[in-house]
């Protein structure tokens, strides 16, 4: 019923309320009608059965079409049963200035345990939980691009480069630059592709890698060595290799994506300039703008590796 709404106006809407309430309150009908054909009519109480019915129908009304927008709203935006599932939690909208306060404020481990499993398990249990079924579940290609982009750069880092994450942090205004790695007068400009076995990698991702490396160089210095470089885990078309030959770009293909440690602790300052340890997961507000780039900051596996090593999740979760 409520799919067949998306394709309704408001005025529609109204009708298909009215008539419900209509047949929900069919037997305010039959008792008035009752009254005023009985052998003894009663009609004082069979206007005030009809009135009755006809305030009883504003408010069905009312609560039918609340309900379909309440419904049709939770069918455009999902996400929004985790905020909005019972009564109590939509009283606490009250206390929200805007959407991204809620958002902010919400632990988005939520999205990923049931409310049982997150009220009986303790932190550590549950936030582990949580990231167990963000790496196995189903992911959108952003997240299995980002995932790619992230195991590419430890790759890097396992090698002594420092690495700047430029599609992480910057998303569509990366200037197709995934990757940025410096290891000393080297410089390595890298874009990084999982897609699916079936398809090829083409000339025109390595003519765009191309430009974007020399637009990167242009204000460095002489004595900087600057190279594209392209990171797949599948094949690149032998025009695509031929290009890439010409064109001095390194090319990494055939590369998996293998498990790799996704939890960032990160080491920073709290209002009170003391030292702050705090761990990250892949699905929280900060974790892509958070880097990992200083000593005794890294990447860990489980959540007690790094409750171990002295860290703890931000309390508002997002850092």
């Amino acid at each position: 019923m409520f799919n067949n709404l998306k394709s309704r106006d408001n005025e529609s809407v109204s009708k298909i309320t009215t008539l419900y309430s209509d047949f929900l309150l069919i037997q305010y009908d039959i008792s008035s009608h009752y009254l005023r054909t009985k052998s003894h009519p009663a009609k004082k109480e069979a206007l005030r059965i009809k009135e009755l019915k006809s305030e009883s129908k504003i408010y069905l009304e009312q609560c039918r079409q609340m309900m379909y927008k309440y419904e049709m709203l939770l069918q455009l935006f999902p996400e929004l049963s985790n905020y909005v599932d019972d009564f109590d939690s939509i009283k606490q909208l009250e206390d929200v200035a805007n959407i991204e306060t809620l958002q902010d404020d919400y632990d988005r481990v939520q999205f990923y345990v049931s409310k049982e499993e997150y009220s009986k398990r303790s932190t550590n249990e549950r936030n582990q939980l949580a990231l167990d079924r963000y790496i196995k579940g189903q992911k959108s290609k952003w997240q299995i691009g980002r995932d790619y982009e992230l195991y590419c750069g430890i790759l890097y880092e396992k090698d002594n480069w420092d690495v700047e994450y430029i599609g992480m942090e910057k998303k569509l205004y990366d200037m197709g630059r995934d990757l940025i790695a410096i290891k000393g007068r080297i410089h390595h400009v890298i874009q990084c592709k999982y897609w699916s076995q079936d398809k090829v990698i083409h000339e025109k991702h390595i003519t765009q890698l191309f430009g974007t490396t020399i637009e990167y160089g242009m204000d460095l210095p002489e004595n900087i060595t600057i190279k594209p470089v392209f990171m797949t885990n599948i094949q690149l078309s032998n025009s695509a290799k031929k290009f890439a030959k010409r064109l001095g770009v390194i090319v990494n293909e055939n590369i998996p994506l293998k498990e790799f440690p996704r939890i960032k602790c990160n080491i920073n300052r709290d209002e009170y300039d003391y030292e702050s340890l705090i761990y990250h997961l892949p699905f929280d507000q900060q974790y892509d703008r958070t880097k990992i780039n200083k000593k005794n900051e890294f990447y860990a596996f489980t959540i007690q590796e790094a409750v171990d090593s002295g860290f703890r999740r931000a309390y508002r979760y997002y850092g």
